[in-house]
């Protein structure tokens, strides 16, 4: 997503004024403000159960503090977000950039200001999701060579096999049956019903 797409926006801000201020600015960039509120749970709630592109919200909310809300959102489920915070408020904004913040603004907010940290919070939750997504994999390859590796040990104990003998034997398996050398470890490892399998 790019700040040039209209995106649907959550905005949480203790003051009125500043919070309507801030819903015109988004409205004249094209933007969607789809709820705009003071309160941190009512925040959290919505983004939880019907997550916007982005959030936004500012430190001081009516029953919660706003990086707090944040970043319980993050933990859940991961949204591109942006805290407002004053100008001496150097400590909160550390803390939100720590955990799940992907760009702050510094009040009072303008529609000059506004419009980069949009698209630094898109861009910067865009290579968010694609380390995640990196991990995961990385995660998967992980998990499947460690369930072959067992799979191996367990033939090398049961059979005798050397490491490479192992190896050699679970991918003739696999050719054999024409199932991936992961569902023949699996079945290994499992159940252990493959070890009087002929080669």
């Amino acid at each position: 997503m790019m700040a040039d797409t209209n995106l649907t926006i959550y905005l949480a801000h203790g003051d009125g004024e500043a919070r309507r201020d801030l819903v015109s600015m988004l409205e004249e960039l094209g933007h969607v403000v789809a709820l705009e509120t003071a309160s941190g749970e009512e925040l959290i709630r919505r983004s939880i159960g019907r997550p916007p592109d982005l959030n936004i919200a500012a430190p001081t909310l009516s029953d919660m503090d706003g990086i707090e809300a944040l970043i319980r959102i993050g933990e859940q489920r991961p949204i591109a977000s942006i805290v407002i915070a004053r100008s001496n408020d150097v400590e909160k904004i550390e803390r939100a950039m720590e955990d799940h913040v992907m760009a702050y603004l510094v009040e009072p907010v303008t529609k000059d200001s506004l419009l980069p940290a949009i698209y630094l919070a898109e861009h910067r939750f865009e290579e968010f999701k694609k380390l995640i997504e990196r991990i995961d994999s990385l995660e998967q390859r992980l998990e499947i060579r460690k369930v072959i590796e067992q799979a191996k040990g367990i033939l090398m104990h049961a059979r005798g096999f050397s490491e490479s003998e192992a190896h050699r034997f679970l991918q003739r398996l696999a050719t054999k049956q024409r199932k991936k050398l992961i569902e023949i470890a699996q079945s290994i490892s499992v159940e252990g019903g493959l070890l009087q399998a002929e080669l």
